[in-house]
């Protein structure tokens, strides 16, 4: 059994492999080396943005939801959302941070639903601000390996909203495409969609 990286937790199965290189005799190990597990990034999803809530200003009521279309939970605290400009974020939550399998994970600016609009955010971030025209989210894993990336550009392809998020048709979409996602039009506390 080989850890995937000395930078996990030893106590999680899913962050171990199976070894696959021989040594000695014919068995598999990477005795006195680096492990040898291969690169696995999880399926977790950029799925929903509120770059320009119109109940609240965009200081309290940003948002972004996150899906797992994979098969187990994932661990994101150590994760870091950025943009590609100086907006940057490690997410520390202070213990696991886990969005289940075939779950959403909602990060927000403010994780009071009192002043935000009326979100339930799991998580409430700093250091990272959606321009409501256009920008860039992109999540990397605590390993530094690109999960996802949304690169909006305020209208020509992809929605640009006032008072609702831009959310994707469906998780299995590729969401880096414009055409994949739509403006939402459900209503949710203060009266953003």
């Amino acid at each position: 059994m080989a850890l995937a990286s000395p930078a996990l937790d030893n106590g999680i199965g899913a962050n171990w492999c199976t070894s696959s290189t021989p040594f000695g005799a014919g068995d598999l190990g990477t005795p006195g080396a680096a492990n040898d597990c291969p690169v696995v990034v999880p399926d977790i999803v950029i799925n929903e943005i509120m770059p320009d809530p119109s109940a609240v200003s965009d200081a309290n009521g940003e948002w972004l939801e996150l899906y797992n279309a994979g098969a187990g939970a994932v661990d994101l605290d150590g994760w870091t959302i950025e943009d590609n400009g100086s907006d940057s974020h490690t997410i520390n939550n202070g213990g696991p941070l886990l969005i289940a399998a075939g779950g959403y994970l909602v990060l927000g600016r403010n994780g009071d639903a009192g002043t935000n609009g009326g979100v339930s955010v799991d998580y409430q971030y700093s250091s990272f601000i959606l321009g409501n025209t256009d920008d860039e989210v992109v999540l990397f894993d605590a390993l530094a390996n690109e999960v996802d990336r949304v690169e909006y550009d305020g209208g020509p392809a992809f929605p640009d909203p006032n008072g609702a998020s831009m959310a994707l048709i469906s998780p299995a979409l590729d969401n880096g495409i414009g055409a994949n996602w739509c403006t939402a039009t459900t209503p949710y506390g203060d009266g953003d969609a």
